[in-house]
Order: C-alpha cells, then structure tokens, then sequence
C-alpha cells in the first residue's frame, strides 16, 4: 500500500486559510455588534436635540 499522505506546505496553507476565515468572520461580527449597539445611541442623542430645540424655541415665543 501506498502511504497517501497531503504535503506539508498544503496542510499549512489550508491552515493559514481556515484561520483567516475564522478571524474575518470574527471581526465581522464584531462590527456588526457594535454597529448594532451605537444604534440606540445615536437615536437618544438625537431626541435630546429635538427637544432642545423645541424647548429654544418655545422660549423664544416667550420673550
């Protein structure tokens, strides 16, 4: 029987590419997340600007 065996520079460039897979779809994720947390974020800050606004121009009827 012949001994079948994958080559070694396969078997580490096979390596070197699941890794990088692993790692791209890691860092997707992560963006994605973080992305999805800022969301809420932006959406308060722009309420608070609404009402500001409201409130500056409410006193200025006032005066």
């Amino acid at each position: 029987m012949k001994n079948r065996c994958l080559p070694t520079c396969l078997i580490l460039r096979n390596l070197c590419v699941i890794l990088t897979l692993v790692a791209g779809s890691v860092l997707i994720a992560a963006d994605i997340h973080a992305g999805a947390n800022q969301q809420p974020q932006k959406m308060t800050a722009l309420k608070q600007m609404f009402v500001y606004q409201i409130l500056l121009s409410a006193e200025q009827n006032q005066e």
